[in-house]
């Protein structure tokens, strides 16, 4: 409607004579030659938005003003985008409709030499030329005879659509007051940056009243305006002085950057686990502590005969506390999808961290047995390539980048003071607290002046059924919906790329669960096996191993008892076993508790030196495991008893050591995830352990001792055919199968190569 011409642009006119005009595109582009006539044509169209004179000043276009002749397409266009063109566009058709009504009159004014028009005159004029500004779009509104009468003004040639645009508000000269009104006015401003007053609204009030005080009882006016500017003036003068130096005094450097300064780009990848982000916060909800006593404590525990029976399913287990959990959450950049989710009562440390990543690693078996018709919104596993955290204490130590780097993951932290860097994980995390908000006990995240002491009093759920809860929604609709960021399904955007990238694998998920624990350095190793925290941890083939792959480094004589200083990788939450680095730190072994109660059973080292201290005479090898079973689950009874009782700072530890006497609540397919070798009628029953625990990395084949047998005092005879020395094939790193087929050949092959070497 408003431009003809197939490429808008500004000319400079560079031939002119009676029958054309030659025109270049600024500034030395394509020549363009219009016809006398059809340019005049195309100018009172409004085609053409400005022509000039020499030395004529002319108010230039904006590119604003040239968007608004295109509306914004595409998938990408935000609602707020749409916003402004539209009001832009509102913008260019007031102008058009000006120049429309403008022209007119001037073309009438020249036709019939009359300058004398009155308001009323020229209000019928353009109410008789409304029908024709309504077929070109142009009838929303008329302007005011003032309006055109101003826009004519002095005018004998046609408007330009750029003289018809709104002016923008430029501010007021000083001078139309006194000097001493400025003065007191920035010292108003200023009191506001310096604190004093809490708003520029409070700022005015006072600055009126000292005006007038100024003015009755002061210097005066002097021939200068009596009255204060108005708020509206002064809020101008305000936003003038609004600076970032002065914004800092106000607001701090930190909020002032924010608004400021330019945002860090969010991270991307360009397959499925490529990049993973885990973080860790507070839930917006409180959880209750339920109590377990009256049936079993703990699984792993054996049952006495003294026991009581457990009871049945319809009896509510008593409510012993409301604690607010924390939520560990792992997100893929690729698809958006939730690839972890753990609700907890820890702090973060390795072991949150770790049961993430190994849930991240695992299948979602639990998702896929509540929901067998989504597959595409429960597969979600594998390794990933480079994972995302916080500049946490507990995430920058030897234990997560050692154990991470050993399994060929890279590790990359987060930018300091920078949460829009890894916004993917943010916004997901929001997600969830946005399904915990709508549950009992829970509250919005986003009314800044919610109490959230104020909720506790709703709790009614456990750890267990609000995961169910909050899982349910992720899957069903997160993954499921087009996403915001990607415009498909996560879920679906998971499957499609792992099909097309592929996806790796770890040999051996029982590497994860070693090598991403807490490292104690400087243990000492001898063949007795190692003590720590008040257990001992053991195994005769493994110590022996230990001892002469180190033997350089052992402390003590030759034949006599010797010992080792090691390191030892231990979780905080299960005392069954530790680690212990091999040679190089590329390998791990597993060594198990010796007492056979605690290493059949996942309680926390607090909780197994508490429970020992309460029951010091019970707690002794000699006691069978059931009699100390039986007084292990008297002590957890006795805390939950004491917990109602306590404060909420001091039930945060019993709180802590209570769950510490069971399994950390996620999901079940995570607790216990242990590749099992199935045991043939062959007689294979043992498995190396050292390759099984390998890192994948600098992996070595075990060196197996040579046996020397007394000297022979006759040469014996040669042998016919001497058997070859076996050594295993460096396509099987270890002992990790898919399926059971792949098991049953590898035992076959195993078989065949031993009868070749037995004798």
């Amino acid at each position: 409607m408003l431009l003809s011409i197939p490429k808008p642009g500004d000319f400079s006119v560079v031939g002119l004579d009676t029958q054309a005009v030659t025109l270049q595109r600024y500034p030395n582009g394509e020549v363009l030659v219009k016809d006398a006539t059809q340019f005049a044509l195309e100018y009172a169209n409004g085609d053409i938005w400005q022509t000039a004179q020499a030395g004529q000043e002319l108010r230039p276009s904006t590119a604003r003003h040239l968007l608004a002749l295109l509306k914004p397409e595409g998938r990408m266009v935000t609602v707020g985008e749409m916003e402004d063109w539209e009001k832009d566009r509102e913008e260019l058709i007031h102008a058009r409709t000006k120049q429309f009504y403008g022209n007119k009159y001037i073309d009438q004014r020249n036709f019939n030499l009359d300058y004398t028009k009155t308001e009323d005159d020229l209000a019928q004029f353009m109410r008789d030329n409304h029908e024709e500004a309504d077929r070109l779009g142009l009838g929303k509104w008329i302007p005011s005879a003032t309006v055109i009468r101003v826009l004519v003004y002095n005018r004998t040639r046609h408007v330009s659509l750029v003289d018809c645009m709104r002016k923008d508000p430029a501010v007021r000269a000083r001078g139309i007051w006194p000097q001493w009104t400025y003065t007191l006015a920035h010292e108003a401003i200023d009191k506001v940056f310096r604190r004093e007053l809490p708003s520029c609204a409070e700022a005015y009030k006072w600055f009126e009243g000292q005006f007038y005080l100024e003015r009755d009882e002061g210097i005066g006016i002097e021939g200068k305006r009596p009255n204060p500017p108005t708020d509206r003036v002064f809020r101008t003068w305000f936003n003038e002085e609004s600076k970032k130096a002065n914004l800092v005094r106000l607001h701090g450097t930190r909020k002032v950057n924010k608004s400021l300064k330019g945002v860090i780009k969010p991270q991307d990848a360009v397959r499925p686990l490529q990049i993973v982000i885990i973080d860790q916060t507070l839930g917006n909800i409180w959880s209750v502590v339920k109590s377990r006593s009256e049936s079993l404590v703990n699984r792993a525990l054996p049952r006495g005969s003294t026991d009581q029976d457990v009871p049945s399913a319809e009896e509510e287990p008593k409510v012993l506390t409301t604690k607010r959990p924390e939520i560990v959450y792992a997100v893929d950049v690729f698809s958006r999808k939730t690839l972890a989710l753990i609700l907890t009562y820890q702090a973060p440390s390795i072991a949150t961290f770790m049961a993430c990543l190994k849930m991240v690693m695992t299948p979602k078996i639990e998702w896929m047995r509540r929901y067998p018709d989504l597959p595409d919104a429960t597969a979600g596993h594998g390794p990933p390539e480079t994972v995302v955290l916080d500049n946490l204490r507990v995430h920058v130590t030897d234990s997560v980048q050692l154990g991470l780097l050993a399994m060929n993951i890279a590790i990359e932290y987060a930018a300091l003071a920078s949460p829009e860097w890894k916004s993917i994980v943010e916004r997901a995390i929001g997600t969830v607290k946005r399904v915990m908000a709508v549950l009992p006990g829970g509250f919005s995240i986003d009314d800044k002046r919610t109490n959230s002491s104020d909720h506790q009093k709703y709790a009614r759920l456990d750890l267990e059924e609000i995961d169910e809860l909050v899982t349910h929604k992720i899957i069903t609709e997160h993954h499921m919906k087009p996403h915001g960021g990607t415009n498909e399904p996560p879920g679906r955007r998971f499957v499609c790329g792992v099909e097309k990238y592929g996806r790796g694998a770890l040999r051996d998920l029982r590497q994860l669960d070693l090598m991403l624990r807490r490292r104690k350095i400087g243990a000492t190793l001898t063949r007795n096996g190692v003590d720590f925290k008040g257990h001992h941890f053991h195994d005769e083939g493994l110590a022996s191993r230990l001892l002469e792959e180190f033997s350089a480094k052992t402390k003590g004589k030759v034949g006599y008892p010797v010992s080792l200083k090691i390191t030892i990788l231990w979780k905080p939450g299960d005392c069954s076993s530790v680690g212990v680095m091999g040679p190089g730190g590329k390998t791990a072994v597993e060594l198990r508790n010796t007492d056979p109660l605690f290493s059949n059973t996942p309680v926390s080292f607090e909780f197994a030196l508490a429970a020992k201290k309460a029951n010091a005479k019970i707690f002794e090898l000699k006691y069978p495991p059931e009699v100390r079973a039986k007084y292990l689950r008297e002590y957890f009874e006795r805390l939950e008893q004491l917990l109602p009782k306590q404060t909420h700072k001091a039930g945060k530890t019993t709180a802590r050591l209570l769950e510490g006497g069971r399994a950390i609540v996620i999901p079940p397919d995570v607790r216990r995830f242990d590749i099992t070798i199935p045991v043939t009628n062959l007689g294979v029953s043992n498995v190396d352990i050292e390759i099984a625990y390998a890192a994948e990395e600098g992996r070595e084949q075990p060196i197996t001792p040579k046996r020397r047998g007394p000297k022979a005092k006759s040469k014996p005879a040669e042998p016919k055919s001497p058997a070859p020395e076996w050594e295993p094939l460096p396509s099987q790193p270890s002992y990790v199968f898919s399926s059971a087929a792949e098991s049953e050949a590898f035992l076959d092959r195993l078989e065949a190569e031993m009868a070749a070497t037995r004798h």
